[in-house]
């Protein structure tokens, strides 16, 4: 039961550790570029272009898929070339695809928009596949953009947990350090106790000799 406990803590640490750098990445990552982290994109959908199936201030995860694969229906982040958005990231669902000019092309829509967007979409602009979505992350995600809630919650703690840690280490290697202290003077004591009986034991035997080693009285025979 021991080990069951300590390989969920550090399950536990490892999901912790990993939901953190998605979330530095994501709230980090400089406007107009994709946070990527193993060929997985994050970001969060800014308009409700998608609801119901994705609603505004969504947190997505998009795979970067070969275009090839994509088929419609399949709802996708892209460059969009539309006058009106200048390349900005978009993530709206495949309705059609098709080549023109040798090329992978793709006509999308938003499910809550009435009409399909007035660009396709080309293959070099896909981003990737949505395989992920969360309305619940994506409002964590929108607190923690902001510098304060992001000082208050994450960095503060953090700093707080590492000054505990610090001062527990500190402790641990005093006490390790007169561990071993107590057991030089325990075994430096043994050691003149030995020495001691062993003088003690060398005099005794000195003691003994001489008697030992007295001849006794021959006869005169007279």
């Amino acid at each position: 039961m021991k080990y069951v406990l300590r390989v969920i803590n550090v399950l536990a640490a490892v999901v912790i550790a990993l939901a953190l750098l998605v979330l530095l990445r994501t709230v980090f990552t400089p406007a107009g570029e994709v946070p990527t982290l193993g060929g997985y994109s994050f970001m969060r959908t800014l308009t409700g272009s998608m609801e119901p199936a994705i609603p505004v201030h969504s947190f997505l995860i998009t795979d970067d898929v070969d275009p090839e694969t994509l088929h419609v229906g399949d709802v996708i982040t892209f460059r969009s070339t539309q006058p009106n958005l200048e390349g900005a990231l978009n993530t709206h669902r495949i309705t059609s695809v098709y080549e023109e000019n040798g090329q992978l092309m793709f006509h999308t829509k938003g499910d809550a928009n009435a009409v399909e967007d007035s660009e396709p979409v080309a293959a070099v602009n896909v981003v990737g596949k949505v395989v992920f979505v969360s309305a619940a992350l994506g409002i964590v995600v929108s607190l923690f953009a902001n510098p304060l809630v992001f000082l208050l919650l994450i960095v503060v703690p953090l700093v707080l947990l590492l000054g505990f840690e610090f001062v527990k280490l500190v402790k641990s290697t005093k006490e390790v350090a007169r561990a071993e202290d107590e057991a030089a003077l325990r075994a430096a004591v043994e050691e003149i106790r030995r020495k001691r009986a062993a003088e003690k034991a060398e005099a005794a035997k000195a003691a003994a000799a001489p008697a030992a080693e007295k001849p006794e009285d021959s006869p005169t025979g007279e």
